[in-house]
């Protein structure tokens, strides 16, 4: 996209920020940041509303309800014989005054050896038996929040793939939780400063999924 497609989404800006009373983020915007930074302009700078396809506004239920569908399977992630015993916890909101960030975790699972794991389901397939990057970082800025809310240390998260019936775990790091910090940092800033970020996504690869391709690419 050249300066002048840059100049034109400018132009549909509909809300100064100061006129914005946003004084937390989302795990949400951690999430499309790494997807693509412009979706955080888009949503709070532009305001701008998304557009689905048909096809994608038909088959799309309540995430409330996938995760329901999913906790009626007895092989779910939730009735894992690893987490026997286990404390869980389902849609939890969490906030932080420190980061400025607020969430709503699907599920935290609080093992019977006192480990915290959130657990994030997903209507939607893997990176090719990968945990996606955006929903990689989603959960490690759930991590963030329960450390603060319950006093503890997040070492790894679960992705549910239901699409799929993949349960995918990974590590998460102390190198992972400062770069959510950052890009915590970077959130801010972009709706601050209303600046147009790049896009992330290559060309060839951005469908249109986000909901906002007439808005960047008219």
């Amino acid at each position: 996209m050249g300066k002048s497609n840059d100049k034109w989404l400018k132009r549909q800006q509909k809300l100064h920020v100061s006129d914005i009373a946003e004084s937390f983020i989302s795990v949400t915007d951690v999430k499309h940041y790494i997807y693509c930074p412009r979706l955080i302009y888009f949503d709070h700078v532009l305001h701008a509303t998304p557009v689905f396809g048909s096809q994608q506004e038909e088959g799309k239920e309540s995430h409330e309800e996938q995760v329901s569908k999913e906790l009626r399977r007895k092989d779910a992630v939730y009735y894992s014989s690893e987490f026997a015993g286990a404390q869980k916890l389902l849609f939890t909101p969490l906030s932080s005054d420190a980061l400025g960030l607020q969430g709503n975790v699907d599920l935290i699972i609080h093992t019977a050896r006192g480990e915290f794991i959130p657990v994030e389901y997903k209507n939607m397939n893997s990176d090719n038996g990968r945990v996606c990057m955006d929903h990689k970082y989603q959960l490690v800025a759930y991590a963030l929040l329960i450390e603060e809310s319950f006093g503890t240390i997040v070492k790894s998260g679960i992705v549910n793939y239901l699409p799929e019936r993949r349960i995918l775990q990974f590590e998460i790091t102390p190198t992972m939780k400062t770069h959510v910090k950052r890009v915590i940092g970077h959130i801010k800033r972009i709706i601050q400063t209303e600046t147009l970020p790049p896009i992330r996504v290559a060309s060839y690869k951005c469908q249109g999924g986000c909901g906002h391709k007439q808005t960047c690419q008219p």
